[in-house]
């Protein structure tokens, strides 16, 4: 990513973002705003914005507090969602951006959520990959309920986030770190159910300094970027957005919200990783069914959580042909 294309805003709750950012070369052009998950930054939405700018499309493409350049406070209550959506709203007022179409994986569809939740005029339509809608319903709380997913899934889906939200969890990981990109990028896609979807599998992975061959859709280049990434900035900021959700920080918010505000008119445009252990299209496609009442395109690729590397230009494709639809 051309680092001259980089800019940094400092929002009203005193944060400094870095974010890509290139105007549409024409009024008729959406911009387009890519916001990553864990444990990312921009640089995941590296091809998608090349394609886009090439066509014309204005990009923005967030590193999401807690990465890359933007600012890392360690403080959980400052990850709540409503915080990090009106956060996005500062960007765009200070690009003088009305409406964005908005594009999440994994923590980046939490932000694209809450942005419909909280400022739903900002966002002309939305895509998801990989990582469904994620409404403000707090009936279950993941983290602590360990035995409801076991009956739900048949397995403990999200069991390496009781390990994320542990207070000795950014030490380990950083003093493992090719062990933890290993663990978070997986030789192959069943690998994650005994090492991160398993009761204490994720602490013995790292614990043991496990290390297997990276998939061949992550370069040198990613595994250079993330580690450097994580080694500068610290793993323990980008572990927050876990903190939030397992400390119920986020309900006193969302709970003011009505019943009508979880959900959403837009055009939705989801695509299922078929391979994914942990963000299941079945979860996802529940969601959309109850909350996305506007029009909803569905496609899917065999691929595991990392379909934006992986298959990246089948991504592009289904995305320009989705927003030509528009």
């Amino acid at each position: 990513m051309d680092q001259s294309y980089y800019k940094q805003t400092k929002t009203k709750r005193g944060f400094n973002y870095s974010y890509y950012f290139s105007a549409a070369a024409s009024g008729n052009l959406p911009v387009l705003f890519f916001a990553h998950g864990f444990p990312c930054t921009s640089f995941l939405w590296r091809r998608q914005v090349a394609f886009f700018k090439e066509r014309g499309y204005g990009i923005i493409a967030l590193d999401n507090l807690g990465y890359g350049g933007s600012d890392k406070p360690t403080d959980p209550k400052l990850y709540v969602g409503r915080g990090l959506a009106e956060d996005v709203v500062d960007l765009l007022d200070a690009e003088d951006i009305k409406q964005v179409v908005a594009v999440g994986h994994d923590w980046g569809a939490y932000v694209v959520s809450r942005m419909l939740h909280y400022c739903p005029q900002r966002i002309s339509a939305v895509a998801l990959f990989g990582s469904g809608y994620m409404p403000a319903d707090w009936s279950l709380n993941p983290i602590r309920q360990p035995e409801v997913i076991i009956q739900f899934f048949g397995y403990d889906v999200v069991a390496y986030q009781r390990f994320f939200v542990h207070p000795d969890a950014p030490e380990i990981i950083q003093k493992h770190l090719d062990s933890f990109i290993s663990l978070v990028f997986p030789e192959t896609p069943e690998q994650w159910k005994t090492s991160l979807c398993a009761k204490g599998a994720t602490r013995a992975w790292l614990n043991d300094n496990k290390i297997t061959p990276l998939p061949s859709y992550f370069t040198q280049e990613d595994n250079e970027h993330i580690k450097s990434s994580l080694t500068s900035g610290g793993v323990t900021a980008p572990l927050c957005c876990y903190r939030a959700l397992n400390e119920d920080f986020n309900i006193a918010e969302d709970l003011k919200l009505s019943p009508e505000a979880r959900e959403f008119s837009q055009p939705l445009l989801f695509v299922a990783f078929n391979e994914d252990c942990v963000g299941l299209p079945a979860v996802a496609d529940g969601g959309h069914s109850k909350y996305a009442k506007g029009p909803l395109t569905r496609k899917e690729l065999s691929c595991d959580h990392w379909g934006i590397l992986s298959h990246g230009q089948e991504l592009n494709e289904m995305l320009l042909e989705w927003l030509g639809s528009l």
